[in-house]
């Protein structure tokens, strides 16, 4: 033999010998490894799964020089708060290990590198899952493969098979899902790429008819492990189209282009939170809803607290979940909630929509609202009201309602759900945003600003403003009182520790600037002088009256009835009443129609076969003077529509 060619023969064998050897020692390595980490595997689930225990368990392990096989089940095991409905038995999965450095279906997917294993895993055909496996037409309803290196990272694709199947009529089509993923042990590092082509449930042949067509489904996740031990990072759900049929409701929606996403960052203190959602068009009873979107963002949240408090919260539902505790919150676990929520409200944390809007062919609608906290100092020397003026630092919010965007909703509607006539729809919308655009002034929510209702609210340095009013703190959150009990304090030593006298009257509240407590004749009389309405005053038999010129409303009689209290001598109704005679009694059938479109006021005929129309206001708990003026404004400009349909020919 030559020289050359023994050395050749030589380096193949030590090459072989050295290869088979790794392999072998791989195997080895795999074999020890795989106890250890289904130890810790155990461990894990036994502290996420409190109500039953999810355990796995090694059935078998036949290691081989160049590959292993092995089975593996999963069961649950119940205890005394175990769901009685837990299914039994358990389920089984075979695992074929392929060990390196060169696993030989690692080398046909291009991965050269060595590497620790190829694992094929799916679930075994057992008697416990042959139903499903008949779905799936003898295929695994479940299987993977992973390369995992000899550092512990891993690549994996999984495939979920699909499921075609009909029964009583009703159907399910199934396209399988196929995720594909890397994950970094050093890192913590996760990335994934779900995707599934179709889903379609039919069953119009239920007792309950419904069909559901989901299509275009995918899933992403990239994220690692941050320094507070949270994991940081993107996960975006998307969805092509969604179509939903409920035959005997009457109802077809679809829905295109949805998403959903969660983005968590940090930086060497904070943790920052925003979720966004989108949709594209959306239809209902074939009326083109439009699209809308909505971002929503927490801020500047301390990192260590918040992980401490997501401890905490584990732990606690851990422990109800479990029955270990029937007390709730221990001193301790309320004490380290208490301190941890001080260290998030103390970095001035926020919280945002910007925006939520939806938006048509016609408009768009917009909410942004922006809240800053900061961290009530002696919390427990503060009632709740002094809690929440000091821990709410600023708020900023802000309205946009297109007007024209809400009237062409309500065309849509009445066309295609009532079958209106697209006139009679367009006439009738139009009222309708009128009146919507009235309450809103009314009620001082809204200004109307051209082709938009635009609302506007802030709060900072313990005053509020909505809209241009003022409004003060302790105002704004009185509510709170009511809300914690603290206004029903009855112990005479609790009120006189607070510097109160038990036996005192209660204080009775100064009202608000520009508020009426009630209806004052004079008052009311000289508002309408200031409108340009000239009046002479009446007795009535429940209180003064005040008659108006009819003006322009083609009344026969406009007047305003005080409804007062003989005891008090105070006046908290006024009925704003306009009676028309015409040549021709209005039919009732017009009365209906009017009654059925306007939701303000009432109309009816009277013993006399006179049309009258009729609004109520009450000033208990108080009514503002701009207000007021506001509805006097719209009864006179209702009552002119409604005298010239009291005068139109009987349709």
């Amino acid at each position: 033999m030559k020289k050359s060619v023994a050395i050749t023969l030589g380096v193949v064998i030590v090459g072989a010998g050295s290869w088979v050897g790794a392999t072998w020692y791989t195997g080895k390595r795999i074999e020890a490894d795989s106890q250890r980490y289904l130890a810790q595997a155990n461990e894990k689930l036994a502290k996420i799964t409190p109500l039953f225990g999810l355990r796995i368990d090694q059935l078998k392990y036949e290691r081989g020089l160049f590959s292993t096989q092995a089975r593996y089940g999963v069961s649950f095991l119940k205890n005394d708060k175990s769901p009685n409905d837990m299914p039994p038995g358990m389920i089984e999965f075979d695992a074929n290990v392929e060990h390196g450095p060169f696993p030989k279906s690692a080398l046909a997917r291009g991965a050269i590198a060595p590497k620790l294993a190829f694992i094929h895993s799916e679930i075994a055909k057992t008697d416990n899952v042959a139903p499903v496996f008949e779905l799936t037409k003898g295929v695994s309803p479940l299987m993977s493969d992973a390369i995992v290196g000899y550092g512990g990272n891993a690549t994996s694709t999984a495939m979920i098979a699909p499921i075609t199947v009909t029964h009583d009529g009703n159907a399910l089509d199934f396209s399988g899902m196929k995720v594909e993923g890397t994950f970094d042990r050093d890192s913590q590092a996760v990335t994934a790429h779900g995707l599934m082509d179709k889903l379609e449930v039919d069953g119009t042949k239920s007792h309950d008819p419904v069909k559901i067509t989901l299509a275009g489904l995918t899933l992403d996740v990239d994220s690692r492990m941050g320094k507070f031990g949270i994991s940081m990072g993107n996960s975006d759900l998307k969805i092509k189209r969604l179509d939903v049929l409920r035959p005997t409701e009457d109802i077809k929606f679809s829905l295109d282009n949805f998403a959903y996403g969660v983005k968590l960052s940090e930086d060497d203190k904070t943790i920052n939170v925003q979720a966004a959602y989108n949709t594209g068009d959306m239809t209902v009873n074939d009326v083109a809803l439009g699209s809308g979107q909505a971002v929503v963002k927490l801020a500047k949240l301390d990192g260590p607290a918040v992980k401490q408090l997501s401890d905490t919260y584990n732990q606690l539902v851990r422990q109800l979940m479990m029955g270990v505790s029937d007390e709730g919150l221990k001193d301790e676990q309320f004490d380290v909630i208490l301190d941890n929520a001080g260290k998030l409200l103390a970095g001035n944390p926020s919280f945002s929509i910007d925006p939520l809007s939806w938006k048509t062919a016609k408009g768009e609608s917009k909410l942004t609202f922006s809240l800053e906290l900061a961290n009530p100092a002696n919390v427990k020397d503060l009632t709740p009201q002094e809690i929440a003026v000091q821990a709410i630092k600023k708020i900023d919010a802000s309205l946009v309602i297109s007007k024209p965007m809400i009237q062409d909703l309500m065309v849509q509607y009445a066309i295609k759900k009532e079958g209106a006539a697209a006139d009679q729809a367009a006439a009738q919308a139009d009222e309708q945003m009128r009146q919507m655009a009235g309450m809103a002034e009314m009620l001082n929510v809204g200004k109307n600003d051209g082709d938009n209702i635009v609302g506007r609210f802030t709060f900072a340095d313990g005053v509020g403003d909505l809209n241009g009013q003022k409004i003060p703190a302790e105002e704004l959150f009185s509510g709170l009182l009511g809300a914690t009990g603290m206004d029903s304090m009855d112990d005479d030593d609790d009120l006189s520790g607070l510097g109160m006298d038990p036996d005192a009257e209660p204080a009775v509240p100064a009202p608000a600037v520009g508020m009426m407590q009630d209806f004052n004749l004079d008052d009311v009389a000289s508002m309408l002088d200031d409108m340009g309405y000239t009046v002479t005053r009446a007795d009535g038999t429940d209180g003064p009256v005040l008659v108006l010129n009819p003006g322009t409303t083609g009344a026969s009689d406009l007047r305003l009835e005080f409804l007062c209290n003989d005891f008090t001598e105070k006046c908290l109704d006024l009925v704003l009443t306009a009676t028309y005679s015409t040549k021709k009694p209005m039919t009732l059938k017009a009365i209906n129609a009017w009654n059925q479109e306007y939701r303000w006021s009432r109309a009816y005929l009277d013993d006399k076969n006179q049309a009258v129309l009729q609004m109520d206001m009450n000033a208990e708990g108080g009514l503002g003077k701009d207000n007021l003026q506001i509805l006097l404004n719209t009864f006179i400009s209702i009552a002119e529509d409604f005298g010239a349909e009291a005068k139109a020919p009987a349709k």
